[in-house]
């Protein structure tokens, strides 16, 4: 079979981390190695509090004050239930009574407010940080904990995903996978959202809570007034169930604290010290690193809302290749499954999803069809979902999937009151592994993963228990599964993309997409914010949909997105780890635009496929780190206030950063074809502009005027990255790398000289220096360089240079692999 030969030709092409009560002392448990962890703390007696210090200085502790309930350090709250808070009452915990010491800390018994209850807090120190355990003798009607940090005034905070903000300061995070917290006006589209019982802080912490319950962060000068509301859609209550209400915060604005919520009888958090990249490292390293995506991730990847036919989907294929814009993967969106006996109208959710077969009538040769396209080196893939459709609404194409897919309900194999399949079944969940694997060998390399996050399931009862243990894991549940019948299939060269995310489900995913936001330059901030809060939840092969998927209404896909926006959104997906492009618009067809827009997309792809090397290396160390590709500009930077303050440019790595134009006037500014001014600030030091090769001083704000063909990207000067330039040729459209041909890019400094080191490589190394100028002479290891002409002549030539103006332009150069670093000099 043709599909077989070439998936596995496809996998070769991939290239291949109280010694008193009554005085606070600080405490480290005997015998603990001081290179396990920095964290330690110390213990105030009456009231029991504890602080937390790295090599002995303190970060952070338990708040000050006696406040029973929400806003208040170890408090508890007594009755009510999951889904209200009458006849509740907050208590909270009082002196130290005694302590005893366990393996590695010791177990502080604490009295509490309420007759008759006391309370354990166990601090020990792991190998990353300190955990803390806290729980009720007795536990009987304990509903809710609730603990409360230090925060100082210039204090920053980043977590979970977020569409309306960066840094978490004077905002809520709720930790369930559906949206809480000012996501209302158009944030309220399917996004993704990532849930996370992590946060850093710029005052060197973070704190990840140890729980699959239901809680809430609320970061200093956060209210439930002030940062609300939350979406009326989705995430709902299940048909018949109850609406929980949210983990409770303070009813008034709290300055100088963290506050923690967790609807649970017991509360576990570990908190780690230092640097954003160690906190962010320590955390992975307790929960699970993220895995790692193949190489193919990289690859431009490329849609439809919906397919007409397998013949469109062919030709989709043809028209990139016909452009010479490089594709890695095509795939199907939903729908591709069977549709209701004769129904002719398809649209997006028209079909039985989850009847595992493809639709007859508009894909009647599947295999043909994915044969054709692995031939011709391109991967297939699938979109796939955890809900089974019914009965498609009469906007939807009408009928019933009685026959077809009604094998979920009969069964008992759903979540009662919704159409999410119950993977806590395990006889439903092999059904629909087994069903997977089925389709999946047939080639499909690819799933794109929808849905898990539009039930609020905390008040519901899975097979496996109840929904106020399992919600926080529902998206986990389901990704896993696809995951399994992909490495049934394929073993682990797979990839995916998902849209719903909660810890764990970094570790058997691949990549994550920032799934609906509107065609509008409001939607590219959207997804600018998106993919840099999104970093620190382990989903590091991040993209958005190239210009969006839904046209503003009314609805026009014959002219949305505009030329300008989607240019400034390919932009924006070149520098993201994962560069995807479809929708319903003419971003589905990116071909159909005027000449100068397709050759500046294709620009942003080629950008992207040069920045490959360097996208992966940095894959490569967030899956054994966890430190992520994007950052804000803050992680990057936590002691600049400034850089805190920058929710539209981020870090990509540690060296080079990107600021995508997306105020709203760039779309007048590129039709009327004048440039459009872009604020951005960079920190401290020498940056080099990539497209001017202008050297410009930081610390400050600069005003950059960009036209279409370029936008603000910035590489730290004296830095070297990984960067496979095509200005020399020798590269086939589709590929990320070569063998042979290593690349590296060098960000020279101001003057007149620039002294840099090659790393050692294999074949031939091409490096490029952005100059404005050509310079006297090259020199390597003390051996002068030939110039060349032009660039056709280096390319025919061995070792030397030549000057090549433009953009990503300046001294291009040469060398024939030595077998060790080699020292460059320009002059």
């Amino acid at each position: 079979m043709i599909h077989r030969r070439t998936t596995a030709r496809l996998r070769r092409r991939a290239i291949v981390p109280l010694l008193g009560l009554l005085l606070p002392l600080a405490f480290a448990p005997p015998g603990a190695r001081a290179a396990e962890s920095p964290a330690s703390w110390r213990v105030t007696a009456a009231p029991f509090s504890l602080t937390f210090l790295d090599h002995g200085r303190a970060v952070t502790g338990e708040a000050g004050g006696t406040p029973e309930g929400p806003g208040g350090r170890l408090s508890y709250q007594v009755g009510g239930s999951a889904t209200s808070q009458e006849g509740a009452t907050y208590h909270r915990l009082t002196d130290l009574v005694a302590r005893r010491p366990v393996r590695g800390g010791t177990a502080y018994t604490v009295a509490t407010d309420e007759p008759g209850r006391t309370a354990t807090v166990t601090v020990t120190r792991t190998s990353q940080g300190v955990r803390v355990r806290w729980s009720f003798a007795p536990s009987s009607d304990v509903t809710a904990v609730f603990e409360a940090l230090t925060a100082r005034g210039d204090e920053h905070y980043l977590g979970g995903s977020s569409a309306a903000y960066v840094d978490l300061r004077g905002h809520i995070r709720g930790w369930s996978p559906g949206k809480e917290g000012n996501e209302a006006g158009d944030y309220c589209q399917n996004q993704e959202q990532a849930a996370s019982t992590f946060y850093l802080s710029s005052g060197g912490y973070g704190l990840r809570a140890a729980t699959d319950h239901v809680g809430r962060f609320a970061f200093p000068g956060a209210t439930q007034q002030s940062d609300g509301p939350t979406c009326a859609k989705t995430p709902k209550p299940p048909t018949g169930a109850a609406d929980p209400y949210p983990c409770p915060v303070a009813a008034t604005a709290q300055p100088d604290r963290v506050q923690i919520c967790v609807k649970d009888a017991e509360l576990t958090y570990d908190v780690y010290t230092g640097s954003p990249a160690a906190v962010t490292g320590a955390y992975y390293r307790t929960v699970g690193l993220p895995g790692m995506p193949p190489a193919s991730q990289f690859a431009l990847m490329k849609w439809r809302d919906v397919n007409a036919d397998q013949a469109q989907v062919l030709d989709d294929v043809a028209q990139m290749k016909k452009l010479d814009i490089p594709l890695g993967t095509i795939w199907i969106d939903n729908p591709w499954e069977r549709q209701p006996a004769g129904n002719t109208h398809r649209i997006n959710g028209s079909a039985c999803t989850n009847t595992g077969e493809f639709d007859p009538t508009f894909f009647p040769d599947p295999q043909k069809m994915i044969d054709t396209i692995h031939a011709q080196g391109v991967r297939f893939g699938l979109w796939v979902t955890s809900h089974v459709v019914s009965a498609p609404s009469s906007s939807q194409g009408g009928g019933t999937c009685a026959g077809l897919n009604d094998i979920w309900a009969k069964n008992g194999w759903l979540v009662p009151g919704t159409n999410y399949i119950d993977f806590t079944n395990p006889a439903a969940r092999e059904r629909y592994v087994e069903q997977l694997t089925r389709i999946f060998r047939m080639g499909v390399d690819m799933a794109k993963e929808d849905r898990a996050e539009e039930y609020r399931l905390e008040t519901t009862q899975f097979a496996g228990g109840s929904g106020a243990g399992l919600y926080l894991r529902y998206p986990d549940l389901y990704q896993s599964a696809v995951t399994e019948a992909m490495r049934r299939a394929h073993g682990n060269d797979f990839e995916t993309l998902v849209r719903a995310g909660v810890p764990g489900t970094a570790q058997h995913t691949h990549g994550m997409w920032g799934s609906d936001v509107f065609e509008t330059f409001a939607g590219l901030r959207t997804s600018v914010r998106y993919g840099t809060s999104e970093s620190l939840t382990g989903h590091f092969a991040w993209g958005s949909d190239t210009g969006g998927i839904d046209p503003q209404s009314p609805a026009d896909a014959t002219n949305s997105p505009t030329p300008s926006l989607f240019t400034r959104w390919a932009q924006f997906s070149a520098v993201s780890p994962v560069f995807e492009v479809g929708g319903a618009g003419l971003n589905a067809t990116p071909w159909k635009y005027d000449a100068d827009t397709v050759r500046r997309f294709r620009d942003a792809v080629v950008l992207h496929y040069e920045l490959f090397p360097y996208l992966y290396g940095l894959a490569r160390n967030a899956a054994r780190t966890g430190v992520p590709i994007l950052r804000a500009v803050g992680f990057q930077y936590p002691g600049d206030q400034a850089a805190w303050a920058q929710d539209q440019e981020f870090m990509v790595g540690p060296d080079l950063l990107a600021a995508p134009v997306t105020a709203d006037r760039a779309d007048a500014d590129g039709a009327a074809g004048r440039p459009t001014p872009v604020e951005v600030y960079l920190p401290a030091g020498r940056w080099v502009d990539l497209y001017s090769g202008e050297v410009v001083d930081g610390g400050r704000t600069i005003t950059r005027q960009t036209s279409l063909d370029e936008f603000p990207l910035y590489l730290r000067a004296g830095a070297t990255i990984g960067f496979n330039s095509r200005v020399l040729g020798g590269w086939r459209t589709d590929e990320l790398s070569k063998p042979g041909l290593t690349g590296w890019l060098y960000a020279p400094g101001a003057g007149g000289t620039a002294r840099f080191r090659v790393p050692a490589t294999t074949g031939r190394a091409q490096v490029v220096v952005p100059l404005r100028q050509p310079p006297r002479s090259v020199t390597v290891d003390g051996r002068t360089l030939p110039r060349a002409a032009d660039t056709t002549a280096l390319r025919a030539a061995g070792d030397g240079w030549t000057f090549a103006p433009g953009p990503f332009g300046g001294v291009v150069l040469t060398l024939t692999s030595q077998g060790r670093p080699a020292d460059v000099t320009i002059r």
